[in-house]
């Protein structure tokens, strides 16, 4: 069944046509910094004027009277991927500019046209922070006009729409605060598709570069982490303020407690363990053999951030460390990943706020190595409720939600326990409590946070 946006795409395809919301281009080679200005300048325009969509694959024809008419793909244009489009756009905008990346094909040729979705609700006027020859001007603040055309404002009135639009989504976002305070949980925190993607392509690459310090390690290897781990990313939306990888490193240093200098982001300078530069990350690996001889599943941690500002965590079961209680892969300690959740939310925080006070964020968790485990608590957690409750699947992999630093830091509770109900009832339905996410939080506030 095609759902309403998707016949609307088929739509403009049907009968393209521009309009205040909707611009049409021709084909752009998004490798080329002209067409790179082009698409960026409709882009801010777009979002400027509250919303809309880029077509490509439309363009006049001359022999029709300047008709809109649909041509296909020219084969040398490679397909549109987010992170291109990003690029082009987020190049120019400034703030960064949220989007979707849709496809559809022509209802009568089947040619395939792409579909850029400008997100509304910018809560400041986007201007363009780069020049390009005479297709874009720094400074400049493009908006959509009737014609339709994109171009700066002209008079007081197109000023105070754009203005009145910004403040509009300001107080959108303030009351959703209010809301979030008041009722306890967000209103919407679903990432765009962009932000969202983005994430989870760091993930992924992260994680391949885990697995490639692997070949290091003999197939038996502790830090193999054969039983399962942990993993955690975030990214932070828009402009970092990092120049260089020191600039990051310092910055994650001083986010960071000192207590916890031996567990999330292990730095340890001096004691064969410390982090790394590579061509636009740091890094670091502590399950190298030669680094320790009392090496253990939550001791062999990887993790890297870039300048880009993502951040992923990697590590092995606490549970599976403490093989003179419990035998590994046998339990999951629900008080110790609530309190893990609750940590890296808070470090995520300070990050971002270290960056910009108003940032937003991008978090993601995954959990592997579940099935066959027990969820039970550690000696300062015990609950009979929870007692003989086993998951029957290995792994678990929370979708990406989007945050603020001002959410985490008023309502930690009840976005833990949103959060990370949908693992705990793998659980043979466990019902997480809220009184024992409220103890992991104040534990986690009474050793530094």
């Amino acid at each position: 069944m095609t759902d309403q946006k998707q016949q609307r795409r088929l739509d403009i395809l049907a009968n393209p046509t521009e309009t205040p919301r909707i611009e049409c281009k021709s084909w752009l080679d998004l490798t080329d910094n002209h067409h790179k200005a082009v698409i960026a300048k409709a882009a801010i325009a777009l979002a400027n004027s509250g919303g809309g969509v880029i077509v490509f694959g439309v363009g006049e024809d001359n022999t029709q009277g300047g008709k809109l008419i649909c041509k296909p793909k020219p084969s040398y244009i490679q397909r549109y991927t987010t992170d291109a489009v990003s690029s082009a756009i987020n190049k120019y905008a400034d703030p960064n500019i949220d989007f979707e990346l849709k496809f559809a094909n022509h209802p009568d040729t089947n040619d395939e046209h792409a579909f850029v979705e400008i997100l509304g609700g910018m809560r400041q006027p986007v201007f363009a922070k780069k020049t390009y020859d005479t297709v874009i001007k720094k400074y400049a603040c493009y908006v959509r006009k009737p014609g339709p055309k994109s171009e700066e404002p002209a008079s007081a009135q197109e000023w105070r729409d754009l203005l009145n639009r910004c403040v509009l989504a300001n107080r959108d976002s303030m009351l959703d605060s209010i809301r979030v305070i008041m009722d306890g949980r967000p209103v919407d925190a679903t990432p765009p598709e962009s932000n969202r993607q983005q994430l989870l392509d760091f993930m992924a690459s992260s994680k391949s570069r885990w697995q490639a310090r692997l070949d290091d390690v003999a197939e038996d290897d502790v830090a193999r982490l054969r039983h399962g781990y942990w993993a955690f990313a975030f990214s932070i939306v828009g402009d970092t303020p990092w120049r260089t990888l020191k600039d990051l490193r310092d910055t994650l240093d001083e986010a960071r407690p000192a207590g916890y200098r031996n567990t999330l982001f292990t730095d340890l300078t001096g004691l064969g363990r410390s982090s790394y530069p590579t061509s636009d990350s740091i890094e670091a690996w502590m399950g190298h053999p030669d680094r320790s001889r009392y090496r253990t599943p939550y001791s062999c941690s990887y993790w890297r951030a870039n300048l880009g500002g993502q951040f992923y965590h990697l590590i092995g079961f606490l549970e599976d460390s403490q093989t003179n209680r419990v035998d590994p892969g046998a339990r999951l300690y629900v008080d110790i990943s609530l309190q893990l959740h609750a940590v890296m939310l808070r470090l995520a925080a300070k990050i971002a706020q270290l960056g910009e006070e108003d940032a937003e964020m991008v978090i993601c968790s995954e959990l592997t190595g579940l099935k066959g485990r027990y969820a039970t608590g550690s000696q300062a957690f015990w609950d009979p409720v929870i007692y003989e409750r086993c998951s029957q699947i290995d792994s678990v992999a929370l979708p990406p939600q989007r945050l603020t630093p001002q959410m985490i830091n008023d309502n930690l509770v009840e976005i833990l326990y949103d959060y990370l109900y949908p693992l705990y009832e793998k659980f043979n339905y466990y019902e997480l409590q809220k009184g024992w996410v409220e103890a992991a939080v104040e534990t986690v506030k009474g050793q530094g946070w």
